[in-house]
């Protein structure tokens, strides 16, 4: 899964899905540079957002989470 979520969110969504056991191994900022290696973001759009994110923000405007979990079973919550 991806998208912009909220961690809770996204754990959420992990346990709905039948995972369990899930664990945040690492968090890591994701800045403006770090999105235009990703095809979903056009040159329109990182322009749109280097115009429109404050300048102090474009480091950091993201948090990139790689998480763990196992498969469990659907229907044993």
């Amino acid at each position: 899964m991806a998208g912009a979520l909220t961690e809770r969110d996204f754990v959420g969504k992990l346990e709905r899905a039948g995972f369990a056991d899930i664990e945040v191994l690492e968090r890591s900022r994701m800045g403006i540079d770090d999105c235009a290696l990703y095809p979903l973001f056009t040159e329109d759009l990182l322009a749109s957002m280097r115009r429109l994110i404050p300048r102090e923000r474009l480091g950091h405007i993201a948090v990139v989470a790689i998480v763990r979990a196992q498969a469990g079973r659907l229907g044993a919550a």
